[in-house]
C-alpha cells in the first residue's frame, strides 16, 4: 500500500479512529447453566462417576478423529501428564520454546529433567526446526511443539526430526485450538496433544485441559498420570500406583461447562479466522510492520494477532509504534512477555529448587541463548482478538494501524 499524505494521528493531535467499543460476545450463558444443572442432578461430581466429563471427552476426541482424549486441571497439567506417561526421567532432556507461557516448562523441571530453548522462525514466531535439531544430544527424550498464537509449528519438519532420532513430539496447542496442519487438527500429529480450557483461551471452563493421543498404550498411561497412578478400570486392583503420578482429574462441573463450550468452538475459531485475514489483507505493504505470517501448511485459529515492527524503516520502535497505536483507542501491547522464558531468574539463577542439586543446574541460560527470539519480542507488538469483533472495528482498527505506521514511517524519513 501507499503512504501518501497520512493524517495525523492521535498522538500528535488527530481524530482517533477506534471511535466504537469493540464488539465482545457473551461468553457463559444458557448452555453452559443447562450442562451445570445436569452435573449437579447426578449428585456427584467426580469424574469417573459423572457423565460429564466423559461426554467431553468423547466429544473431543469424535471432533479431532482420534482414539483418546484424557480431560486435565489445566493446561500446565496436560502438559505434565504427556511427560509422565512418556517416562521423562531426571537428567533427560526436553526441547522446547522461549517463547511461552511457563506452563509449557514447569513440567520439564518437575521432571527432574532439563529445558532446552530452541530458537523460532522469524517470520511465523514457532519453534525453528533447524534450531531443533542443532539442540539434539544424546540426552534429548521429547520436543515440546510450542504452537504460539494459533499457528502451527512446521509438524512436518519437527516430526521427521523426531522420527529419525526416536524422539516423542509432545505437541502444546494451548494457543491453538481449531487449528489445523496440512488439513489434520492440531495436536493429532505428534504422539501426544495437549490443550488448555483456561479462562483466556478460545474456550475455557475456567481452568482445565485435554491431552489426546491415538496410542493405546500412551492413553492407559496419560489416564493414571492425571489420577494419582490409580487404575480405576473395572477388575484391576486400583490403589498399586506403578509409578510417580499427580492428581490432575477434572471435575463434573468443569466438564459440563467445557462440554457446552466445546460445541461453540467451530463458530469461535471461523470468525477469528475471517476476522484476522481480513486484517492482514488491509495491513498488507504497510511500512515498517510485519502482519503476522501463518506457517506453511498451517490455517491458525489466531489466540491473538501479532505485528512486527521493522524499526529501520519504520522509523520508531515497538514502545513508540504501541503507544501511537494504543492512542488511537486500539488496546496493544509491545514485547509480548518481555523476555525469554530462559531469562526468568528460575533459569538465569538456577532457583527452582531452594536445597539439592537439579540437573537443570549444569545448564547456562541467559540472554543471547536465541537471538532470533530476543528479537521477535524486541519487536512485537500484540494485539488482542476476540470473536464477537465486528466489521467497523475491523475497518477503525485496520485504519489506525495504517495511519500510524504512515505518519511514523514519514516522519522518519524525513
Amino acid at each position: 500500500m501507499t503512504c501518501d499524505q497520512p493524517p495525523l494521528p492521535a498522538i500528535a493531535g488527530g481524530p482517533k479512529a477506534k471511535v466504537t467499543p469493540y464488539g465482545r460476545d457473551t461468553r457463559y450463558g444458557a448452555d453452559e447453566l443447562a450442562q451445570l444443572e445436569e452435573a449437579i442432578q447426578q449428585q456427584t461430581l467426580f469424574y469417573s462417576s459423572g457423565s460429564k466429563v466423559k461426554a467431553l471427552e468423547a466429544a473431543f476426541s469424535s471432533m479431532n478423529g482420534v482414539a483418546h482424549t484424557i480431560a486435565t486441571s489445566s493446561g500446565t497439567a496436560s502438559i505434565h501428564a504427556a511427560l509422565m506417561a512418556l517416562g521423562i526421567s531426571p537428567g533427560d532432556e526436553v526441547i522446547v520454546a522461549p517463547i511461552t507461557d511457563m506452563g509449557s516448562v514447569i513440567p520439564i523441571l518437575f521432571q527432574g529433567a532439563v529445558p532446552i530453548f530452541a530458537d523460532l522462525d522469524a517470520a511465523t514466531g514457532t519453534m525453528d526446526p533447524a534450531s531443533v535439531g542443532a539442540r539434539i544430544t544424546d540426552r534429548t527424550r521429547a520436543v515440546v511443539a510450542v504452537h504460539l498464537a494459533g499457528n502451527a509449528c512446521d509438524l512436518d519438519a519437527l516430526m521427521a526430526i523426531c522420527s529419525e532420532r526416536d524422539i516423542a513430539l509432545v505437541e502444546d496447542c494451548a494457543q491453538a485450538f481449531g487449528c489445523t496442519w496440512r488439513g489434520k487438527p492440531i495436536g493429532t500429529v505428534g504422539r501426544i496433544g495437549c490443550f488448555s480450557l483456561n479462562e483466556f483461551k478460545h474456550i475455557s471452563c475456567g481452568d482445565g485441559g485435554m491431552v489426546v493421543t491415538d496410542d493405546d498404550e500412551l492413553a492407559v498411561r496419560l489416564r493414571l498420570a492425571t489420577d494419582k497412578s490409580y487404575d480405576r478400570r473395572p477388575g484391576v486392583a486400583m490403589r498399586n500406583p506403578a509409578f510417580l503420578a499427580a492428581n490432575y482429574r477434572l471435575t463434573e462441573l468443569q466438564g459440563a461447562v467445557a462440554l457446552a463450550q466445546l460445541a461453540k468452538l467451530e463458530g469461535i475459531v471461523a470468525r477469528r479466522r475471517s476476522w484476522c485475514e481480513a486484517l492482514n489483507e488491509r495491513l498488507a505493504g504497510l511500512p515498517g510492520v510485519r502482519t503476522p505470517q501463518p506457517t506453511p501448511g498451517c490455517n491458525p485459529s489466531w489466540w491473538f494477532y501479532m505485528m512486527q515492527v521493522v524499526p529501520e524503516q519504520l522509523g520508531a520502535d515497538a514502545d513508540e509504534f504501541a503507544a501511537a497505536v494504543s492512542a488511537e483507542g486500539i488496546g496493544v501491547g509491545a514485547h509480548y512477555i518481555g523476555t525469554p522464558v530462559y531469562c526468568y531468574p528460575v533459569f538465569s539463577e538456577h532457583s527452582a529448587f531452594r536445597r539439592g542439586t537439579h540437573a537443570y543446574a549444569a545448564q547456562e541460560y541467559g540472554p543471547g541463548l536465541c537471538p532470533e527470539a530476543e528479537r521477535i519480542l524486541r519487536d512485537c507488538v500484540m494485539l488482542g482478538v476476540n470473536e464477537g469483533y465486528t466489521q467497523a472495528d475491523l475497518e477503525e482498527t485496520a485504519a489506525g494501524i495504517r495511519k500510524v505506521a504512515c505518519w511514523l514511517s514519514a516522519r522518519g524519513g524525513r
